[in-house]
């Protein structure tokens, strides 16, 4: 069975200086014009892009993950997922 995770983002517009980085605290790269980015929510790494989020999650949260997982399998979705 494919387990997929639904990350619930909203767009907030943000300038570098709001969120206090000009860079991914993952991949290092420098933020461009407009990016998706997101934190962790079982760490404290700070601002990243939205993929660099995934990886980050799924290369050091695993345990976490799939405790999510089993906590969360019940609940059911809102309409619009």
């Amino acid at each position: 069975m494919v387990v997929v995770l639904w990350r619930e983002e909203w767009l907030k517009p943000l300038s570098d200086f709001e969120i206090g980085s000009e860079s991914c605290k993952y991949c290092k790269k420098r933020f461009e014009d407009i990016n998706f980015v997101t934190s962790c929510e079982f760490c404290e790494i700070g601002i990243m892009h939205s993929s660099c989020a995934d990886n980050h999650v799924l290369n050091n949260h695993k345990e976490e993950v799939i405790n999510k997982i089993k906590s969360q399998r019940e609940r059911r979705l809102h309409d619009y997922q």
